[in-house]
């Protein structure tokens, strides 16, 4: 131990020493380990530990398949869940649960909040309790019964000032009043949103549907059992269902997924990739400090030459280096940590996809214990990897050309291992540009993606009218025409509309349907297409062409003739050349229930999300399916956003109890639709651009090295009559046939690894030859600036002060 500290102490004194190669290192380490820790705490707090369930490996989600249509995850029926809750030997607890948007009324203002309905077991299948109050009982899932709601911390806080006797007092929701028996813990958010949960009245009629595929199950396996157990109890159940069932379950399965892995599913992949290339710069930044330690210790020859030949073991010279290496390390691991802070900050303020409202275990970012284990542990890793092999090379020096006087002060092994990380910094670096440029390539696609309609200078926001007072469709339609008539009178409006669902909104309905002279498919094989409500001018707002007929008009009121309007995909699935006008269509059902509807118009196909193609899809007037959940959309000839208060206005007008929320312009919404590509895209392009930075550096000053210890040579070669040129070439040489190899490597290294990023991209393979080519010439251009500056130096070598060199 005694000999340890004298190691440490001496290690300091010698750094301090030389402050600016300390420095230096520091500053190169500290900024490889933040970007790591701060990386390593979003996929800590969002991909291995996002939700504080007890026993977390045993929660599952369960989510309906069909896999003649390519869909693996679809929303399951009440009537199939019930039969999986009765039947199986799997689950301890097997819950339902479903999306319930609901206004909180009577205290000021009203509020739109998230809400969701529940069976009474919900609570217990994910092993959570409230932490005031009781869970819901099996009696409160019947209908009459279930007038009572748990609420979230977050809402207990926020709109009832954390009152200690909340339970047992009423709230209005939807206007229809419920008791509060619950409170729940204060990291409790499941599913990431909600803030009020309800039991879902199981009614006779509900408890019998399996076509309403809208629920979704979450269930806590009982001990021993294993996901995989689980699916194969679960295929067996459905497999009796489809025969049981064949009209609606035929080609109907399911799939069993851990809830950690389904919850994170969307962008796991996207933070695996961030995590691999922060890895990446350290591994660069630790070459580019082991070329610094390679440079000191080689002017330290005669001092480790003279420790040898008194008597040091080749073991103790390497200790005292490596430990060295690890105080530079652990001091860049303090400043790492300074970094991580501003990263975490930096990535809390980007908030890429209204993160903060949807990704679970966001606001549990921060530096914890474990992301501070994982600094020191990485500290640690990071002296060893770059201080090894320095002192592994220099600990056993050639006493006789290092102890006497104007002896070599360097070796062929040293140069060989400079270069050997000079090639190994440009390989990575390769492979982090070519993942940044497939990346960018791919948000450019998407950008320049038309999405079918004009998204510029369009307000919107979104209304749920409480069904408890707007019970029947007339009422919901007379709402809505009213409001969409107010809002086009306001100065600085030009057209209003309503929708059900906003294109790049991020949510959507899709229903089956027949084709009127066309036979039925088989069962499995179904006609299914996206459903759209709106009122009469939502094209012209939203700018949707007209390509034949004609548009919805005052005319297509209820109780007229009922009509449709359907995009390009569905006219030409159906009939050559699109000729739809005048054909009719109609929902699955008896005919007195679901009626023929004649199409009127077809329009031009509009993207509801950038990355996927166009489905089927067809669009019904709100006059004659009157839904109470609309989005309400301007086009005006001002900024939109200044028109907020005055629409908001207008909504009060007619229902001063009426809530409005996510209240944003088109743009932003098409901005939240490809946030994860820009977030992924700029973030691995910061990453990419600091690597090319350290690989510059690195053949910087592996050649601005190679120039000082060659000078002697230099100068023999222009006393012998080489020119300027000459010298300019062999240095310039030397150092591209580094990185000529380094692309050579990295090339092949992007061309496996690429391939784990095939999910992130659109538009672009991971293979793209325009990328990998781009890159490498980039990449070529900045290696031959990096040893054009020091072969330039190396030109105004004087022969005869050369000649004199030591």
């Amino acid at each position: 131990m005694e000999t340890f500290i004298k190691d440490i102490r001496y290690g300091i004194r010698g750094l301090l020493k030389r402050p600016s190669f300390t420095l230096i290192a520091i500053l190169t380490l500290a900024i490889g380990i933040g970007a790591n820790s701060a990386i390593y705490s979003a996929v800590y707090a969002l991909l291995l530990k996002p939700l504080p369930f007890p026993e977390l490996a045993r929660v599952v989600a369960i989510w309906d398949k069909m896999p003649s249509r390519g869909v693996v995850h679809n929303e399951v029926a009440m009537a199939n869940y019930l039969d999986w809750r009765a039947q199986n030997q799997s689950f301890e607890q097997l819950a339902l649960y479903r999306w319930w948007s609901t206004n909180l009324t009577g205290v000021e203002p009203p509020e739109r909040i998230q809400g969701f309905l529940v069976t009474a077991n919900f609570l217990d299948a994910l092993g959570m309790k409230p932490i005031m109050g009781r869970n819901f009982t099996e009696e409160e899932n019947q209908p009459g019964k279930d007038a009572v709601a748990i609420i979230t911390h977050s809402l207990w806080q926020r709109r009832f000032g954390a009152d200690p006797n909340i339970i047992n007092k009423t709230i209005k929701l939807n206007s229809i009043t419920r008791t509060v028996i619950g409170v729940m813990p204060e990291r409790f958010n499941f599913p990431k949103g909600a803030e009020v949960y309800a039991p879902i009245a199981l009614t006779p009629e509900l408890t019998r549907s399996r076509g309403s595929h809208s629920y979704y199950v979450v269930g806590r396996l009982k001990p021993g059992v294993s996901p995989e157990g689980a699916q194969a109890d679960i295929d067996t159940i459905s497999g009796r269902l489809e025969k049981q069932y064949p009209e609606t379950n035929t080609g109907l399965g399911a799939n069993v997924y851990p809830i950690v892995k389904d919850t994170v599913r969307l962008y796991d992949t996207a933070l695996w990739v961030m995590m691999g290339a922060v890895g990446f710069v350290l591994l660069i930044a630790c070459a580019n400090v082991a070329n610094l330690m390679l440079a000191r210790a080689t002017g330290r020859q005669k001092e480790i030459a003279l420790r040898s030949a008194l008597g040091a073991s080749r073991w103790r010279i390497i200790r005292q280096l490596l430990t060295e290496s690890v105080i530079v390390a652990l001091v860049g691991g303090i400043f790492g940590v300074l970094v991580a802070f501003w990263g975490i900050d930096a990535l809390r303020a980007a908030n890429p996809g209204d993160a903060a409202k949807f990704a679970p275990g966001w606001y549990q970012l921060g530096i914890n214990f474990t992301v501070l284990a994982f600094t020191f542990g990485l500290s640690l890793f990071s002296g060893l990897v770059f201080g090894l092999a320095p002192a592994w090379q220099v600990s056993k020096p050639n006493l006789n050309d290092a102890l006497k006087e104007g002896g070599r002060q360097s070796s062929g092994g040293s140069h060989r291992l400079r270069s050997s990380l000079v090639v190994f910094e440009v390989a990575l670096s390769l492979v982090l540009l070519v993942g940044a440029g497939l990346l960018v390539r791919s948000f450019l696609a998407l950008l320049k993606t038309s999405p079918g309609f004009n998204p510029d200078n369009i307000l919107t926001m979104n209304l749920v009218l409480p069904v408890a007072r707007y019970k029947d469709e007339p009422q919901r339609g007379m709402f809505y025409r009213d409001l969409v008539q107010r809002v086009k009178e306001l100065p600085g409006v030009q057209s209003a509309a309503a929708v059900n669902y906003l294109p790049l909104g991020g949510s959507n309905s899709s229903d089956d349907y027949l084709v009127e002279g066309a036979p039925e498919p088989p069962p499995g094989h179904e006609n299914d297409g996206r459903y759209r409500v709106c009122t009469a001018d939502y094209f012209q707002t939203m700018g949707i062409p007209i390509l034949k007929g004609r548009v919805f008009t005052e005319q297509d009121k209820a109780g007229a003739p009922l009509v449709v309007i359907v995009n390009e995909t569905l006219a030409r699935k159906h009939w050559p050349g699109g000729d739809a006008i005048g054909k009719r269509i109609r929902f699955y059902g008896p005919l007195d229930k679901a009626p023929w509807m004649e199409i009127v118009g077809v329009v031009r196909d509009v993207k509801h999300e950038l990355t996927l193609d166009v489905t089927p899809e067809y669009y019904l007037p709100h006059a004659q399916d009157s839904w109470n959940s609309m989005v309400l959309v301007a086009r005006t000839s001002v900024e939109p956003s200044s028109l907020a208060n005055q629409v908001r206005q207008q909504v009060w007008t007619i229902d001063k109890d009426q809530p409005v929320f996510d209240v944003r312009t088109m743009q932003e919404v098409r901005s939240v639709s490809v946030a994860l590509y820009t977030f992924s895209s700029a973030t691995l392009g910061i990453f990419a651009g600091i690597a090319l930075l350290l690989a510059s550096v690195g053949i910087y000053g592996v050649m601005a090295f190679a120039v000082t210890q060659r000078t002697h040579e230099i100068g023999i070669r222009m006393a012998l009559g080489a020119r300027a040129g000459d010298v300019l070439k062999l240095v310039v040489k030397n150092g591209m046939m580094l990185a000529l190899t380094g692309v050579g490597i990295g090339l092949a290294g992007a061309w496996a690894l690429t391939r784990f990023m095939e999910k992130l991209l659109v538009g672009v393979r991971p293979t793209d030859l325009l990328t990998f080519t781009i890159v490498s010439f980039c990449l070529l251009a900045a290696a031959l600036l990096a040893a054009y500056l020091p072969a330039r130096r190396a030109t105004k070598v004087d022969p005869l002060v050369a000649l004199r060199y030591e």
